[in-house]
């Protein structure tokens, strides 16, 4: 009688884990087709829109830098607007936040990310 107990425990593991592969697997085509489309499921080309960088200050507010058709942009964002606090034009400038952007370390998980 124990060894059917046996078996279906470990039957039960082993299901566990193929579904847990398939959701994995599902989740690596969703994130490529996403990079590849811009973020959107209509989209061919990507968005026009990158965020450079964000910095929280509390909850429900923060600071992001965003790129937007080659104009970059330091907006404030809160839970009720979006304001454009200054708009970055200087070219060192430029290049010291995407270099900065390039920089950032890599995610151990990135496929979750």
């Amino acid at each position: 009688m124990s060894d059917s107990y046996l078996y279906m425990f470990a039957k039960a593991i082993v299901m566990l884990g193929v579904v847990i592969a398939v959701m994995l697997v599902l989740l690596w085509v969703l994130k490529r087709y996403m990079n590849r489309t811009g973020g959107g499921l209509s989209g061919r080309y990507p968005a026009p829109i990158k965020v450079l960088s964000t910095s929280f200050l509390g909850p429900k507010k923060s600071v992001s830098i965003v790129d937007v058709a080659g104009e970059v942009l330091v907006l404030g964002i809160t839970a009720e607007n979006i304001n454009c606090l200054a708009t970055i034009d200087n070219p060192e400038v430029l290049d010291e936040i995407k270099r900065h952007e390039t920089e950032k370390p890599k995610p151990i998980f990135k496929l979750f990310r």
